[in-house]
Order: C-alpha cells, then structure tokens, then sequence
C-alpha cells in the first residue's frame, strides 16, 4: 500500500511539470505574438527590409530610378506618386451582358493603382532569397537595369462591393409576354402583345474575378460577364395561342321598356367596367366589387342612372336598375367558356331580355356575380354595347377548350307553382309609397305571377350538330307573386258588394 502512494505520488508531480512547461510555452507565444502584431515571419521580413535595406543599383519603377533609396524616399518620391496616380486615367472596364455592353470606370469598381505592391516587390529585388538568389539579381539589375511597372490592382472585396452597387444596372428581371387590349377594335385584333423578356442576373462574384484578372494582366478587352439566365413562364408564342375568343354571348333591349334612356346608360357603365378585366389562373372576379356601389354619390362621380329594377315583387326606380342585363350575359358567356361559376343567383322571376334559368342578378350589398378561373392561363373579358343595335355582347378570351365540342345550354320549364289568393287593403289613402289614393279607387300594388321552377342542362355537341354528352347544370326556382291591391274604400263583405278587378295570375 505504500509504494502504491508513492507511485501516485510521483505521477502527479510529472504532470504537474507538464502542465508547468506547457503554461511557459504558450507564455512565450503570447508574447511573441503581441510583439510581432500578429503577423507571420514573412511579413516582419518585409518591413524589416522597408526601415533598413536600400534599392539596389538598377532599379527603377515606371523608368524612374530609386537605386540606393529607402523605402519611405520612393514612397514619396513626387515623380512616382504622379505616375501611381494617373495610372487610372483614362482606363474603363466594358462588359458583356448577354449581349448588351456596359462601361466603367476604373474609379467606379474600385480599381487602383499596384503603387504599393511595386514599392514591395522593387525592394525584395536583390535584398531577399538565398544568397545565391541575391547575387544573381543584384548583378542582373546592374548589367541591364530591372524596372518595375506601375500598373493596377483590383482588390476582389473591394471591387465585389462596387459591382453590388451597378448591378441593378445590369440584371434584367424575367417578364411574361404581355398584352394589351384596344377598346375599339372587335375581335382577337384587339389585343397587342409585348414579347417576353427572359432574366438575366450577373453573377458579380465571378465578374469581380475576372476584373481583378484584366487589371493585373492590363488586358482590357472586353469581358463576357457571367450570368444566370431565367426565361419567363409564359412567351408571346404561347399567349397568342392562348388568347382565343372561346366564348361569346348577347342579349338585346330592343322593347320600349329595356331601351329606356337611364337603363341604358347603366348597361353602358357596367359594360364599361367589364370591358379588359383580366381573370388570373386561380384568382376569382367580382362584378360587384368591379363596378363598386351604385349609390348617390357614385350617382354623381360615375353617372349611374336611376331605372327599373326588381323588387319586393314589383319593379322600381333604382340606381343602376338595368345593369343586370350585363351580369346576366357575361354569366352566359362565362358558362360557354366553362369557368367557374363561384356565386350566381337567379331573378325573383324571369327577364324578359335572357332565357328562364340562364339568368344572374345583380345588387349593392346583396347578390353578386363571381367567376373562377380553372385554366393555367389568363381570361380576358371583352363587353361591347352597341346602342343603335340594342345590344351587349360578351366576349371571353382563354386557352382552347381541349375537348372539342360546342357547349350549348338548354332550359325547361318543370314545375309551376300556382300563386295565392289576392291579398286586399281596404279603407288605405295612400299607397306604400305615400302616394295619394282617390276616394274609391284601387291600386295594383303587386301584379300577381305563377311561380315556376326551370332545369338547365348542358349538351356537348360535335361538329355534326349530335349532342355527345348532357348533363343537369342548375335548377332555377323563380317565386310566385299574389296580387296585392290598395283599396280607398270600405271591405265589400262588410259595407256590401263594392266592384272590384279579379284577374287571374299570368303564368
């Protein structure tokens, strides 16, 4: 147990010498380090040579002579700084990217004069080396001279920083082809493209490379810059075979009652604001949201008229009244060219302008027109309203229907829903309205209507005129209306029989 304790013993302290030799070493390092600054044997040399050595016999740089000088006497020497300082003059950098040229100055990437490495390398001429080395050069530069040229020096860092700067100069972002649509003109004549324009992003790191290259060697030719090229997603090859007139609808306002003054000018809004939406893949379109309120103040700014509308079972002056003549065509249109049909509600009865179950309304804050669409290129929307033929037209521009067939809808009439018994107010002066009724007389507040119930369905047709497929599209239930009359006079079953209309609802 003893010499157990004395091995122990012996072991501890040899490590405790180690640690010990080890502490000293790295003393020293330290020491060594902070009083060379950090900087490695080559170095030291270097500036050891700047305070103490001369310019051997036949040196010269840029063709001036520094034989016997010290370094700061050439660092200062006025004929040298002259020369160190115009080697920039004059000197540019021209790129090529991807076949579009730009020029720079030496100044604007940051590229200087080598002053500073010639000084060195001047100095280490004949003053380093083995002796061997230091004979041979020293002799060299006395029999025919040695001349250090002045030239340039591109430090990477620093030029990479500068080419950050310009380079929003030089890259291109990548652009789809593009069009745009000329009102005036009908047709796919009304669309003119822009070509595409494919991205073009210089790689700088690699550019900073090549200049620092240029620079040393004093090769100044041009230099294909590196780049990175994206093409667009989509060419004026594919837009153009993408933008065909797959669809295309009108209704017409050809009877007195359509073709009033303000109900037109409504249509004519609305078709105007219509006209160029362009629907993105995947993206929904809102006819309210596009044509904004119809309102007393936008009455003002737009010009929305006051005209018929449906409701409550009657038509009354609105604002905008007429303007579902347009939603209910660009919903037929819509259909034809199948997109998506995201929200769509029918009328409380059926237009006498669009076919029963095909028809969509319209309202501020109330039922609205939204399409989808499910294609992987953009829908344009074209809305003409030719007033002199009492017409609006719905164009819709799209990639080709893939499966070949005209689409074709067909509505029937599969139930009719029978309207209740006349509903009468007597001993009433006025109407809802307030207005006067005369002693006797009776008002025909609400004309009494059957209510029906339309199915349409939708054919795929080929080119023969034979329907190939037909499926249920929708079913449109359009509300039964009672009579309803206003009455200034006394209940005939209580003051006696009193003349009064029965008229039968009209289907």
């Amino acid at each position: 147990m003893v010499k157990r304790k004395n091995k122990n013993s012996k072991l501890m302290r040899n490590l405790l010498w180690a640690l010990g030799v080890l502490i000293v070493a790295l003393i020293v390092v330290l020491i060594i380090i902070l009083a060379t600054g950090g900087k490695d044997e080559e170095q030291q040399k270097v500036e050891q040579l700047y305070e103490t050595a001369e310019y051997v016999t036949g040196v010269s740089i840029s063709g001036v002579d520094i034989s016997g000088l010290m370094f700061d006497e050439a660092n200062t020497k006025s004929e040298l700084l002259s020369i160190a300082g115009s080697a920039t003059d004059n000197v540019s950098f021209t790129f090529n990217v991807d076949g579009v040229q730009f020029s720079f100055t030496a100044e604007e990437l940051g590229v200087t004069s080598n002053f500073a490495q010639v000084l060195e390398d001047a100095m280490l001429y004949g003053n380093s080396g083995s002796g061997a080395q230091i004979r041979e050069e020293r002799g060299e530069a006395r029999e025919n001279g040695m001349d250090f040229a002045i030239g340039l020096h591109a430090e990477e860092t620093v030029v990479y920083e500068k080419l950050q700067q310009i380079k929003p100069m030089m890259d291109i972002l990548p652009q789809d082809a593009s069009l745009d649509i000329v009102d005036a003109v009908l047709g796919e004549a009304r669309f003119i493209y822009t070509d595409e324009v494919k991205g073009v992003d210089v790689d700088i790191a690699q550019l900073a490379k090549l200049i620092g290259i240029g620079a040393a060697s004093g090769d100044f030719s041009a230099i294909e810059a590196p780049v990175i090229i994206t093409n667009p997603k989509i060419d004026v090859v594919t837009l153009k075979e993408n933008t065909k007139l797959i669809a295309s609808f009108s209704s017409f306002f050809d009877s007195p009652t359509l073709s009033k003054e303000g109900r037109v000018n409504n249509i004519q809004i609305l078709g105007d604001f219509v006209n160029g939406v362009v629907i993105m893949p995947g993206e929904t379109w809102s006819i309210n949201e596009e044509a904004g309120p119809r309102i007393p103040s936008t009455a003002t700014t737009i010009g929305w008229s006051e005209a018929p509308g449906i409701s409550n079972g009657r038509y009354e002056e609105q604002l905008g009244g007429g303007v579902c003549q347009v939603s209910s065509s660009v919903y037929n249109a819509a259909i034809l060219a199948e997109l998506e049909i995201v929200s769509r509600n029918q009328h409380s009865w059926p237009s006498g302008y669009i076919v029963e179950g095909m028809d969509a309304t319209i309202s501020t804050g109330g039922p609205d027109l939204v399409l989808g669409n499910p294609y992987d290129m953009p829908i344009y929307l074209a809305v003409f309203v030719e007033e002199e033929e009492f017409k609006v037209t719905v164009e819709v521009y799209g990639p080709p229907l893939t499966h070949g067939y005209t689409v074709r809808f067909v509505s029937n009439l599969v139930q009719t829903i029978q309207a209740g018994d006349p509903i009468y107010h007597y001993d009433s002066l006025v109407d809802p309205e307030g207005n006067e009724i005369p002693e006797g007389a009776t008002v025909t507040w609400i004309k009494g209507k059957n209510g029906q119930v339309w199915e349409v369905t939708k054919q795929y047709v080929d080119e023969d005129g034979n329907v190939i497929m037909s499926e249920k599209f929708s079913s449109n239930r359009y509300k039964a209306f009672t009579y309803e009359y206003y009455v200034n006079g006394p209940d005939p079953a209580i003051a006696g029989p009193t003349p009064l209309p029965s008229p039968s609802p009209t289907p």
